[in-house]
């Protein structure tokens, strides 16, 4: 393997990762999927079920690419805080899906989603002029966890 091909192993790698992590984490939960979330009061918003695994399915590729952006960069004064904060969101990411189906947490999940939005959106500022192509692809996840959190609002609200 020669050294040009190091590097897109490497962002491969990170993709699938986050990939799989989010999808096994998922699936941990898909029993509660038929039976406890059927029964709650839902958005007339609410996209089918199974947009929600093609969504995250990209959304994790993209969020797995961004993270093998950040993690090779050059240092530069903000770069610390942008790890951080990546890594903090992904961290709560992870902790939404057995708080909301496992548990049934929803409150506890909102607050997580509304952290996420907000560190997301504090990535994507932080981010912008130094690593332009980073706050432009997640552009569409910090949208996605938006509608989730108003999706997990509704559901907190109205059960």
């Amino acid at each position: 393997m020669n050294q040009s091909t190091k590097p897109h192993i490497s962002l491969i790698i990170w993709i699938v990762l986050l990939i799989a992590i989010g999808g096994g984490i998922g699936s941990l939960t898909k029993p509660e999927i038929s039976t406890w979330y059927t029964t709650l009061n839902r958005s007339n918003l609410t996209p089918p079920n199974y947009v929600f695994p093609v969504a995250w399915t990209i959304l994790y590729g993209i969020i797995g690419a961004c993270g093998w952006v950040i993690w090779r960069e050059s240092s530069f004064p903000r770069l610390s805080i942008i790890k951080t904060l990546y890594v903090t969101q992904l961290i709560l990411n992870w902790s939404w899906t057995p708080l909301f189906f496992g548990f049934h947490f929803t409150g506890l999940s909102l607050v997580v989603l509304g952290t996420m939005d907000i560190l997301v959106f504090a990535l994507i500022c932080l981010a912008y002029r130094k690593m332009k192509a980073i706050s432009l692809l997640m552009i569409p996840y910090l949208s996605w966890i938006l509608f989730a959190t108003y999706l997990n609002f509704y559901i907190w609200q109205y059960n």
